[in-house]
């Protein structure tokens, strides 16, 4: 049941913008339908997450945004099964397993807007580039087999 509600989440936010790049593709073609379409989806994105990760004032609040990740994850947990790990004091790493909105965008037939749709994380990770450091290796939106997120510590160096 919980799988049949998130993919049901990952259409309804997906749906729209499958109809608008296949309408938009019978103009443009559907590289040029996805360039057009992709940034506003990365805003979508960045905009989804102002709920996760936690958000924190100052690099020095790096052990607040630590706690922080585990009371995000009641949240997340809605629409993915991931897990928390913390394998130094200086690192939180999370990996997801399944996204119902990179399923979605597959099924519609749209896989090229992986790529924006997974770009927010980054936008995020821009916006607070001064308070913890942001690595990725693989998402499931563009073709991986997991999200990975690494989220460092920043040492002040005085």
């Amino acid at each position: 049941m919980k799988e049949s509600v998130r993919l049901l989440i990952g259409f309804a936010v997906a749906t729209p913008v499958a109809l608008l790049t296949h309408l938009l593709s019978i103009y443009t073609g559907k590289q040029k339908a996805v360039e057009r379409i992709g940034p506003g989806i990365t805003m979508l994105a960045q905009s989804m997450q102002q709920f996760y990760p936690p958000k924190i004032n100052t690099a020095a609040e790096f052990d607040i945004f630590k706690s922080g990740m585990k009371e995000k994850q009641k949240v997340w947990r809605l629409l993915y099964d991931y897990s928390i790990e913390y394998p130094d004091e200086d690192t939180v790493k999370t990996v997801i397993k399944k996204c119902p909105f990179a399923e979605a965008i597959v099924n519609l037939k749209i896989p090229e807007i992986g790529y924006y749709m997974c770009q927010g994380d980054w936008e995020v990770a821009k916006a607070n580039s001064e308070k913890w450091k942001f690595e990725r290796s693989c998402t499931i939106g563009t073709g991986g087999a997991l999200c990975d997120f690494t989220y460092k510590r920043i040492h002040n160096n005085r």
